[in-house]
């Protein structure tokens, strides 16, 4: 299950290596005073398209969080 679209480049097996976790199981949003928040989802970013979505699928642990 996801929120948003998901990464437009096209499918192969390196695609999720340009996957970024950008927010892990958490929320940080006008909505909540952009305040800390737990959440079932995290937020994803492709450093090749630049997409960003929210998910709670099981990839995100195989992920790498992004740099800052």
């Amino acid at each position: 299950m996801s929120g948003g679209a998901a990464c437009t480049c096209p499918r192969s097996a390196t695609r999720r290596d340009t996957w970024r976790i950008v927010q892990y199981h958490c929320n940080h949003s006008k909505f909540n005073g952009s305040r800390y928040t737990p959440s079932d989802y995290s937020e994803i970013r492709c450093n090749r398209c630049h997409y960003v979505w929210r998910t709670r699928a099981a990839y995100v642990e195989t992920l790498k969080m992004e740099e800052i």
